[in-house]
């Protein structure tokens, strides 16, 4: 006689021995976004002379593209059977974009010099071109970027009453690795590397998350 048995549960999607590398991979990227930052506003100063606008408009362009980008993530990781799978993928989508971006700021040079004896005698005018450059070159990056934490929230809470915890593990994580991307890049990195290596440093990042992710 067959002996009844019950179906077999679905493996976690988020066993304990996984979840430190998942945080570990959110540790990297965190460090990839800050350089980023360092590397990009440096970057910016060089296009338009204009340190305080630079660093303005990066960290314009962080915030937004982190706010509409998490908006986004949120909505698709609802819908998404496998989230860590997704992460993986716009992990190096990020490493893509970043990788192209010194050449696009070298274009961008290159425009923002035919631009600028026209609107000289414009600052407002000069101002707002400057920003949407720089919006227009970076903001695509930091939109993915922005998706990547509800892409591993909704990996990593199954349940409700796990939700504080899973978020907490994340967000530190996150903050961990952009304190060491800050001080790397800015005292560290670049001083031995310049601007692109430093870039490219922060692309090999965003490879391993992605890679490590779609691996798991």
């Amino acid at each position: 006689m067959a002996v009844a048995t019950s179906p077999p549960r679905p493996a976690s999607r988020a066993a304990p021995g996984l979840r430190g590398t998942v945080l570990a991979l959110f540790v990297a990227s965190g460090a990839a976004g800050l350089i980023y930052q360092v590397v990009w506003s440096r970057q910016l100063v060089l296009v338009f002379g204009n340190t305080t606008q630079a660093v303005a408009t990066i960290v314009t362009a962080f915030m937004a593209g982190l706010g509409f980008g998490s908006l986004a993530g949120g909505r698709l990781a609802d819908t998404s059977a496998r989230p860590l799978r997704l992460y993986g993928a716009v992990e190096l989508a990020v490493a893509a974009m970043a990788a192209l971006l010194p050449f696009v700021f070298e274009g961008l040079a290159g425009l923002y010099r035919g631009l600028w004896p026209s609107l000289v005698e414009h600052p407002v005018q000069l101002t707002a071109v400057r920003c949407a450059l720089a919006l227009a070159a970076v903001a695509p990056a930091t939109f993915l970027m922005g998706m990547t934490l509800p892409l591993l929230t909704r990996h990593l809470v199954r349940t409700l009453d796990e939700a504080g915890a899973r978020l907490g593990e994340l967000y530190a994580a996150n903050t961990t690795g952009a304190m060491a991307g800050t001080l790397l890049g800015g005292f560290v990195l670049i001083e031995l590397l310049g601007l692109r290596l430093t870039s490219y440093v922060a692309v090999a990042l965003n490879l391993l998350a992605g890679v490590g992710a779609r691996l798991l």
